[in-house]
């Protein structure tokens, strides 16, 4: 009955052949699993404590008291259980990498690489282990060492269902978004993507810039899962990146009525309406939004792109502070020296830094820039400005002229001529 999936014909013989012998552990250990499929977790957690006294060599018993525990979120009684297991049966790689898990999720992260250390020496190919313990050093920010041990975990279980995607994740922290394609195409291929993993797979693929790959695998996940709030947030995003805009607010709309606390929902509203032309009120939305809930406080993640977006945003609707605080908490402080060839990066902090009227600063940046994209007319917009600034008239002449030849058409820098000659004018006056 149990193995048909007739759970509540299983419960009712199961329960009146424990009630004839209360000594049997395995019926009760069988109780105990049809109960916890039928969602009685509570009861099957005591049926796998009495299973446990009664089969005191036994494994599965405790096995079951560590998983029913891990589902409850107590963390520092399941590890307890798993620690038994192992006791019991040192090779089972299921509590191994429970443990592992449960320990990490406690807090008591160097008890779970103690763990792994033990399984490396015990189990042959610990896949789910070197998994459970990339988690562990994603949650602590060791991007390094989560890559190395995700890659084992696939190596040695190529079969497990989503690792693929946690170390796409990864990859993306590490501002290697370009190099996600190939796991995530392979993930799909593999087929029975679950939806809350396409979901992230397809977050990834926005994270770097693969728009139509994201729109792809959203709308599929929209037929199955239509009121999934996430799901629209995404798509918004991606429609507003597409510059479809009228569809990226429907669904920014869509979204706000499911889930209207949903995490990101706010920011995406109020780029839409920035690319709407609608900047007052996006200033408005922007200013609130980071008083409740600044994005430079800790343990905070954002997508190098997504940080891009904001802060540049941030800066476009004049809060310069909001802007370089975002900017920093993501990229640091020595962009030069980090991002040194990321174009978009120092694009973005050359500006910041003019902003912030660092002048210094932004010359470097804006140099390096043009180093990195020959004849960029950010660069040479910012380089002939500071020249202006200042008072180096000639040398600003020399940017103009170097803009001019770039980018014949381009009237911002009709702007900056007109600036350069009331500057040279006003300097002719004041030695007059």
């Amino acid at each position: 009955m149990l193995r048909q999936g007739r759970l509540v014909d299983a419960e009712r013989e199961l329960r009146a052949a424990v009630a004839s012998d209360p000594t049997r552990g395995d019926w009760m250990l069988n109780l105990g699993w049809t109960l916890e499929a039928i969602g009685k977790l509570d009861e099957a957690l005591q049926l796998y404590r009495q299973s446990g006294s009664l089969l005191p060599t036994a494994r599965d018993p405790r096995l079951a008291e560590g998983l029913a525990l891990a589902k409850l979120n107590r963390h520092e009684e399941a590890a307890t259980a798993f620690e038994s297991t192992l006791k019991l049966d040192p090779k089972c790689e299921t509590a191994v990498s429970m443990l592992i898990r449960s320990l990490a999720l406690a807090g008591r992260h160097e008890e779970a690489e103690t763990a792994y250390y033990l399984a490396l020496h015990s189990i042959e190919r610990p896949a789910t282990s070197h998994l459970e313990i990339a988690r562990s050093l994603l949650a602590r920010g060791d991007l390094k060492r989560a890559e190395h041990c995700y890659r084992r975990a696939i190596a040695e279980g190529p079969s497990l269902i989503g690792a693929r995607v946690e170390l796409a994740r990864v990859l993306c922290l590490a501002d290697r978004a370009e190099e996600t394609a190939t796991l995530l195409s392979e993930e799909f291929r593999r087929g029975g993507v679950q939806p809350a993993i396409a979901l992230e797979a397809a977050r990834i693929h926005l994270a770097a810039g693969r728009n139509a790959e994201a729109t792809q695998v959203l709308e599929q996940l929209a037929r199955a899962e239509p009121s999934n709030p996430r799901l629209h947030l995404l798509l918004a995003r991606a429609m507003r990146r597409r510059q479809d805009l009228v569809r990226a607010a429907r669904h920014a709309e869509v979204g706000a009525r499911l889930a209207k606390d949903l995490p990101g929902l706010v920011y995406e509203a109020a780029l839409i309406g920035l690319a709407r032309g609608e900047r007052a009120k996006a200033r408005e939305v922007l200013a609130k939004e980071f008083a409740e809930r600044p994005l430079d406080r800790p343990g905070i993640n954002i997508d190098r792109l997504d940080a891009i977006e904001l802060a540049r945003a941030y800066l476009d609707c004049g809060l310069t502070d909001e802007a370089a605080r975002i900017f920093a908490a993501r990229f640091g402080q020595d962009i030069r020296r980090t991002h040194s060839d990321d174009v978009e990066i120092m694009r973005l902090g050359a500006r910041l830094s003019l902003a912030h009227g660092d002048f210094r600063e932004g010359r470097a940046r804006a140099r390096r820039l043009l180093r990195l994209l020959p004849g960029s007319i950010d660069a040479l917009h910012n380089l002939a400005l500071l020249a202006i600034q200042r008072g180096e008239f000639e040398v600003a002449e020399a940017w103009l002229a170097r803009g001019r030849a770039a980018h014949p058409t381009d009237t911002e820098l009709k702007k900056l001529r007109t600036l350069l000659w009331w500057k040279r004018a006003l300097r002719a006056m004041r030695l007059a």
